[in-house]
């Protein structure tokens, strides 16, 4: 598969590193000779200097034998421009575009296809919605939600007071009596490791817990994760994703709170989230924490446009009491220290929108992809056909890579935490977890 990307700022750069670590063929154009140059000399694919939305320029990144086009800079019109070209000049047949201004990603189907863009992504909607996610479902841990089926993914990070500490994965499952599987572990070494019965989780790991629905806050209880009603809700920042988020959080009874430092972003939020009270404040100020009552709040959801002050300002509401935190980042460093210092759920625009890159770049039966640990590992879900290779096959016998865990099995609309005993059968929709170096491996065998 060759796959053209313009952009080379974080989430071009991120999805290129991926796929060409995949093998697959990738082109990248970055119109910013620094940027180019970096990204020359950190991935192993070509790139090219120039602007996307120059003809000559997508002749030379071979765009007529190109079979994907991911239009993702910084730039909406470019992107849009990009992709136009891309479909009328050379005709490539999927075409995926970045876009946050929302105007343009609420079009129709059909006003895109005078562009010729097939997907729309933008990246603020998609961390807004992990939010909201993560806000009705207590947000007490990170959770990955499979559209349409009852199972769920949940991220726990295990401190020194954990139950879980120091006991192998069979010792975990005899004590907490309820179906579910430990698909990931990223150990507080860095490594990420597809457990076995006989792995042994230890002090500031990170493990990912899948289960069905109804299961999952019982699991969570029992291992000191209980649920909350949330109806307070302080988020500091009134950037896209604080405003999408108060919109979609508004109504059930909840008090929202934005703080915004902007005095003439304030007076626009307050037209736009007329049941929610507007602060002129800044959220790096501790005397707005004591002045609005924050300690007093379920949960501070940190959305401004500064990473570090989202970091602070989380870690800061946690010690003063507020019961939930969500902190809104990118830099890998900094998603790892949050999920070590008590900030129960990261949200990150990038890895929202490379979950939607990835699904729309798989191909044969697969229908979602998330991305996880940074995209060092992704959840695929998928459909098994007449001529899959794993039709009929015990889930012990499937010839699936090491690295790689059959977590749920979807049947007859009910679903299942599977054992090794169990057969998969034609038009059974299987989720997979699985490190990136086997995804193509992956892709060859559903």
């Amino acid at each position: 598969m060759k796959i053209v990307i313009a952009g080379a700022g974080e989430v071009g750069f991120h999805i290129a590193k991926q796929l060409s670590e995949e093998k697959k063929y990738v082109v990248l154009i970055e119109k910013n000779e620094e940027r180019a140059k970096f990204a020359s000399e950190h991935l192993d694919c070509m790139v090219i200097n120039g602007e996307s939305t120059s003809v000559d320029i997508l002749e030379k990144a071979e765009c007529g034998n190109a079979d994907m086009f991911l239009a993702v800079t910084d730039s909406d019109e470019i992107n849009l421009l990009s992709c136009f070209f891309a479909s009328a000049k050379f005709n490539i047949s999927k075409k995926a575009a970045r876009v946050r201004n929302p105007e343009y990603s609420t079009r129709t189907s059909k006003s895109l296809e005078k562009f010729g863009v097939d997907l729309i992504i933008n990246p603020e909607m998609e961390a807004a919605k992990s939010i909201i996610n993560a806000v009705n479902f207590g947000a007490s841990s990170d959770i990955i939600i499979f559209e349409d089926i009852d199972i769920q993914m949940r991220g726990v990070y295990i401190d020194q007071h954990s139950i879980l500490k120091d006991r192998t994965i069979i010792d975990i499952k005899k004590e907490i009596q309820s179906d579910f599987i430990v698909s990931g572990i990223k150990t507080a070494e860095g490594n990420l490791i597809i457990p076995s019965g006989y792995t042994q989780v230890k002090e500031g790991d990170y493990i990912y817990i899948v289960s069905k629905k109804n299961n999952v806050e019982d699991i969570l209880k029992q291992i000191g994760k209980t649920k909350i009603k949330i109806r307070n809700i302080a988020i500091f920042g009134g950037s896209k994703i604080g405003v999408m988020t108060a919109k979609g959080l508004c109504g059930k009874k909840r008090n929202i709170k934005i703080i915004e430092k902007d005095y003439e972003k304030c007076k626009l939020i307050s037209q736009q989230c007329k049941n929610a009270t507007i602060i002129n404040d800044d959220a790096s100020n501790a005397d707005v924490f004591e002045e609005e009552s924050i300690d007093e709040f379920d949960v501070a959801i940190a959305a401004t446009g500064n990473e570090e002050i989202n970091l602070i300002s989380s870690l800061y509401a946690k010690s003063i009491g507020v019961k939930r935190t969500i902190a809104v980042m990118d830099k890998t460093n900094y998603i790892t220290m949050a999920t070590r210092l008590n900030i129960d759920a990261v949200v990150s625009p990038k890895l929202s929108s490379v979950s939607s890159i990835l699904k729309f770049v798989r191909k044969g039966n697969i229908i979602g992809v998330y991305s996880i640990f940074g995209g060092e590992a992704e959840a695929l879900e998928f459909d098994i056909s007449q001529k899959s290779k794993l039709k009929n096959k015990q889930i012990k016998d499937a010839n699936i890579p090491k690295n790689s865990l059959i977590i749920a099995l979807i049947r007859d609309n009910q679903s299942i935490i599977p054992n090794g005993e169990l057969t998969i059968r034609e038009n059974d929709r299987v989720i997979l977890f699985a490190k990136k170096e086997d995804i193509t491996k992956i892709e060859n065998i559903i």
